[in-house]
């Protein structure tokens, strides 16, 4: 069923209704070099990836990056798309900077390298502290925000907490409560999806609990919990569940400390 419109799949994509877009999406229906198709196309691949299913995902963003330049509004996101899938099913840092090469400058190309750097962080690579600065800072100073102004600010700040027993981030620690209540924020302002919300106070918890603020890393992983059992509740999927799982135990490591 593929007569619903690209707005009607848009709003539900806000909504983080992915299961939605999926069953009225039939990708084996869809002409990848029609544009109409594939902007449904492009929704489809991003709803695969927010609920964790980075095979198809990529599948389709390979598709669409084949079928359009770097320079087009699809061609871009399907290669940010690919990148960002890459970094989460595989840690591939090289190869997602080489998609990024390819796409100009913007806070959402931003958001990939943020996330490239909690790759990195994770792998053990020291990370420039200076530059991730700078990418927040500039994500901060860019108005009227949007959602990927949360979303640098927040896996920014998730970056220097993965990497905060680096010298090079160490001056920035103290800046990482605030940095996150900032990010959450943002999303309120803007409308974030549920699961952008539910993640960004599941890392603000790690963040308040590093910081030696236990009651509130409780508050909002409690917070955390409702939106993941919301989701959980409406939306299924291993990935959520898996969420779920961890914002419990997280809470459970807290309220036994």
């Amino acid at each position: 069923m593929n007569s619903v419109s690209v707005e009607e799949l848009q709003d539900l994509y806000i909504q983080a209704k992915y299961q939605e877009i999926k069953k009225l999406v039939d990708e084996g229906d869809m002409n990848a070099n029609d544009p109409h198709d594939a902007s449904r196309l492009l929704l489809l691949g991003w709803s695969h990836h927010q609920l964790g299913e980075y095979d198809d995902s990529m599948a389709i963003m390979s598709g669409l990056m084949m079928a359009y330049e770097a320079d087009t509004e699809i061609g871009e996101s399907a290669r940010r798309g690919l990148a960002h899938g890459i970094l989460q099913s595989q840690g591939g840092i090289q190869r997602a900077d080489n998609l990024l090469l390819e796409i100009p400058p913007s806070l959402a190309r931003d958001n990939v390298r943020m996330n490239q750097m909690i790759v990195a962080a994770r792998k053990g690579f020291d990370i420039p502290g200076a530059a991730v600065m700078t990418m927040i800072t500039n994500a901060l100073g860019s108005v009227p925000y949007a959602t990927v102004n949360g979303h640098v600010v927040n896996n920014g700040a998730l970056a220097f907490h993965e990497a905060r027993q680096q010298e090079g981030v160490k001056p920035y620690l103290s800046v990482l409560p605030g940095l996150i209540g900032v990010a959450i924020g943002i999303y309120e302002t803007t409308g974030a999806a549920k699961n952008h919300r539910a993640s960004a106070l599941f890392r603000a918890s790690q963040i308040f609990e590093a910081a030696d603020w236990p009651e509130g890393a409780i508050v909002v992983i409690q917070e955390s919990i409702a939106f993941w059992r919301e989701l959980v509740a409406t939306q299924g999927g291993e990935r959520y569940q898996n969420n779920l799982e961890g914002a419990l135990a997280q809470l459970e490591k807290l309220k036994e400390a």
